[in-house]
């Protein structure tokens, strides 16, 4: 695979109509300050600072994916039991239905109900898919464990969501209006 550069990233960015530095004025300053002012930080911090920087933007564009809290995952995140995988338009997940139904995002009981279905792939590697969105193509694909399956990534849409308030005991005490992304699927059950 090629090196990718800035001004190919920029291109691209302005053709897909995604804009990683709108509304972002510490992603600016974050990368201006330390190449315009060298002197506030030793140059191998300086680099170490750039690249995390330069990932955040490469997450924003959709290009790499990671996740460091639960709230940015809320409306269906991909996840695996080993690694992380990118869901942009067309990703196709492939494997063995282990498992699906309803379960809190995660399987951690402080998160909200999603729609998981589990695929094992050909090398016996399991995949956690999420999103709300599974729970109505398992019911029109009519999935079952056992089946194997196609699960394909068609996009993300902006919703507004109402997410709990919790007190200090954690009970929910009133809700709020969260802008998040609920993700597109459509599945293929595949030939034996």
């Amino acid at each position: 695979m090629g090196m990718v550069c800035l001004p190919d990233l920029i291109h691209w960015s302005i053709t897909m109509k995604k804009n990683p530095l709108k509304g972002s004025r510490t992603l600016i300053l974050s990368v201006l300050i330390p190449l315009m002012f060298p002197q506030v930080m030793p140059e191998p911090l300086r680099w170490i600072w750039l690249t995390l920087v330069a990932l955040v933007v490469l997450k924003r564009l959709g290009i790499i994916s990671f996740g460091l809290d639960r709230s940015a995952c809320d409306e269906g995140e991909t996840t695996s039991s080993k690694s992380s995988a990118s869901d942009q338009d067309g990703v196709t997940h492939r494997g063995e239905i282990v498992a699906h139904g309803s379960a809190p995002y995660q399987f951690d009981e402080a998160n909200r109900l999603s729609y998981y279905i589990t695929l094992r792939n050909e090398r016996g590697d399991d995949r956690t898919v999420w999103g709300v969105d599974l729970k109505r193509v398992a019911q029109e694909t009519t999935l079952a464990v056992g089946d194997t399956v196609a699960l394909e990534f068609l996009g993300r849409e902006a919703v507004v969501v109402k997410q709990p308030v919790r007190n200090e005991q954690g009970h929910v005490v009133n809700h709020r209006k969260v802008s998040t992304h609920r993700y597109s699927w459509k599945a293929h059950v595949l030939p034996v």
